[in-house]
C-alpha cells in the first residue's frame, strides 16, 4: 500500500483530515459549516491547489462532518462519496440529532430535538456522487484507499483505510480516553463495527474528535467495554 501524508485539519468541534499520496490527495469529512477557509489553507499551504482535489469522502452527514461539502465541492469539482442511505440527508442539508447513548446524553438529545432550532443542525445542501452499499474502492481516483461501511453512530456510518491508517469519523471518540460514541442511532450494530474496526490490519485510528488512536489501545477500550 502506498504511503500516505496525513493532515488533521481542526473545523470547530469535528476535525477533517487531508490525505496525501504520490501527490495525489483527497479529504476525509468537510467539517463544521462555515470553517472552509481552514481547509483550503491547509491545503494551500501544502502547495496544493483545491481544483486538483481528488475526492470528499464523507464519514457521515451530521452537521459537523458535512458543513462545508457543497462550498469545497463548488470550488473544486471533487467528487463526494458517502453511503447511499446518507445520501438524502446529503441532498437535504439535514441530518437529525441521534439518540444518546447514556442517560445524561438521552436528556440532551431530548433537549435538543424539541428545544433547539433546526437551523443548528442545518448545512448547505449538496448532490452525492458517488454512493456505496458495503465498501468502495479509491484506485479509480488513483488513490491506494478503500472504503468499509461501519453502521451504528449512523446508518450510513462509514471509514477509509489506507496505509494502515483507519479515519473513523464518529464511530470511536478520543475525547478525555478513548470512548464509546456518546450518540448512536443503533448500539448493536455499533459494537459489531467496533469488531469490525479491531479485525483491521491497521496500527491507527483517526477519530473525527480527539487524537489518533493506537490499536493497543483501542483493544484496551474494547476490554473495558466487555467487546473482548
Amino acid at each position: 500500500m502506498k504511503k500516505t501524508k496525513v493532515s488533521p485539519i481542526l473545523t470547530g468541534t469535528a476535525q477533517a483530515f487531508l490525505l496525501i499520496q504520490d501527490g495525489k490527495f483527497g479529504l476525509v469529512d468537510s467539517g463544521n459549516r462555515n470553517t472552509e477557509k481552514r481547509i483550503l489553507k491547509a491545503i494551500t499551504s501544502r502547495g496544493l491547489k483545491i481544483k486538483e482535489l481528488g475526492f470528499i469522502f464523507l464519514t457521515h452527514t451530521h452537521f459537523d462532518h458535512a458543513g462545508n461539502a457543497a462550498i469545497l465541492k463548488k470550488l473544486s469539482g471533487a467528487p463526494i462519496i458517502v453511503h447511499q442511505s446518507e445520501a438524502d440527508y446529503l441532498r437535504n442539508g439535514f441530518h437529525p440529532i441521534p439518540n444518546g447513548t447514556n442517560p445524561l446524553y438521552k436528556f440532551i438529545v431530548f433537549l435538543g430535538r424539541h428545544l433547539a432550532n433546526k437551523k443548528f443542525s442545518a448545512f448547505d445542501a449538496t448532490e452525492p456522487d458517488e454512493l456505496f452499499e458495503s465498501r468502495f474502492n479509491l484506485q479509480s481516483f488513483g488513490f491506494d484507499a478503500q472504503i468499509i461501511h461501519t453502521p451504528g453512530h449512523t446508518s450510513g456510518s462509514s471509514i477509509l483505510i489506507t496505509d494502515r491508517k483507519a479515519f473513523v469519523g464518529d464511530t470511536v471518540f478520543n475525547v478525555m480516553g478513548i470512548k464509546y460514541p456518546l450518540f448512536a442511532n443503533d448500539e448493536v450494530q455499533l459494537l459489531k463495527s467496533w469488531q469490525q474496526l479491531l479485525d483491521l490490519d491497521v496500527d491507527f485510528y483517526y477519530p473525527a474528535h480527539g487524537k489518533r488512536i493506537k490499536k493497543t489501545e483501542f483493544i484496551k477500550a474494547l476490554k473495558k467495554h466487555g467487546i473482548m
